[in-house]
């Protein structure tokens, strides 16, 4: 039963013993710090934090809820680099059942504190290395969550994850990371180049002490590999994912450009019954850079073009095109076949 005289969300369990959730988690914070990102709400009124909108939280549990095919009360989702919990909070609340890693202790006793402050019985955390993950030790899940964590693995490290979060998933893999916006480094992981920028996260001398108070760093890393949107798709199709796509709704009013949500299915390969030229073509990678290609209506173009081609007759335009569109005037003709032979066919008409 509540007891009014003892504050707002104290409770007097049956043994006579008091629960009072402000308190104990006064206790915690004392402890082992406070809560660095997650506001999340326990019993009576209590929130770890300031409550705070999580844009990111939403969008996660829309995107899997949309996607997995079955209620997350079925689900088995594992929370990777969990810090606080939160996500993997959110989805036990659910139903789902629930594994979370972080590899801070500090971390972790603040998961397991709000995880028993709510009841979550499905709920587990362990305080261990993401590059630990295998099926032997942690068995499979339909939803894997990837959320600010492969950014602060150097590059041999995060190709390593990307293979072990396909090897325990069996659904989908939630990846929100930050990508490299060029292609200034470039690192070999079996025999392919993959490009990326490289991102500080210690000193040389900082003492293991040091790098374990920055909860929102490395493990003991000196710097991380931030890969290209090209060479993280690459990356996922070579690891066997066959769909990844970038989420854009719900969305995250302020977000980084540089900062994405991805989706990657572990699904079987399609197969293609009304063409075989199309069913035997091997996967193509995603170039780097800007795609160049575009419309020709939608490139632009000076006051003397725009001019030329309002006032030129369609027989001189004709003849100057190939001409501009040598020198990269123009760009190439992107005109199908059937099209050019209708207009060849119009202009022999008397």
């Amino acid at each position: 039963m509540v007891d009014g005289a003892c504050g707002v969300g104290v409770r007097l369990e049956k043994d006579g013993t008091v629960h009072d959730p402000d308190s104990q988690l006064k206790a915690v914070v004392d402890q082992h710090g406070p809560w660095t990102a997650m506001s999340i709400k326990l019993p009576g009124g209590v929130h770890t934090r300031a409550p705070a909108v999580d844009h990111r939280l939403k969008r996660i549990v829309q995107v899997c809820g949309d996607i997995v095919g079955k209620p997350l009360s079925q689900c088995r989702v594992l929370d990777l680099a969990c810090l606080e919990g939160h996500y993997a909070l959110e989805f036990a609340a659910h139903g789902s059942e629930v594994v979370g890693i972080e590899g801070r202790a500090a971390s972790v006793a603040k998961c397991n504190f709000a995880r028993d402050a709510l009841g979550f019985v499905r709920a587990v955390f362990h305080q261990d290395d993401v590059r630990n993950l295998s099926v032997a030790k942690y068995g499979v899940f339909d939803i894997v969550i990837c959320s600010g964590l492969l950014y602060h693995l150097p590059a041999h490290d995060a190709w390593a994850l990307i293979q072990a979060m396909h090897d325990v998933c069996r659904g989908l893999v939630v990846l929100d990371t930050f990508v490299a916006l060029s292609d200034r480094v470039s690192v070999e992981l079996g025999g392919t180049r993959y490009h990326g920028h490289v991102y500080g996260e210690h000193g040389a001398d900082d003492s293991a002490e040091a790098k374990a108070r920055r909860l929102w760093a490395s493990l003991d890393n000196e710097s991380s590999f931030w890969f290209t949107e090209p060479s993280l798709l690459n990356l996922f199709a070579r690891a066997g994912y066959t769909s990844t796509f970038e989420v854009l709704t719900p969305t995250m009013p302020g977000n980084l450009r540089d900062r994405k949500t991805y989706v990657a299915i572990k699904g079987r390969p399609a197969r293609v019954l009304t063409s075989d030229e199309t069913d035997r073509q091997p996967g193509v990678a995603v170039p780097e850079g800007v795609n160049p290609r575009m419309d020709p209506s939608q490139v632009p173009h000076g006051a003397v073009f725009t001019v030329a081609k309002r006032v030129l007759p369609q027989g001189v335009k004709n003849a100057v095109k190939p001409i501009l569109r040598a020198v990269r005037l123009l760009p190439p003709d992107q005109t199908p076949e059937f099209q050019r032979e209708s207009a060849r066919s119009k202009s022999k008409k008397p």
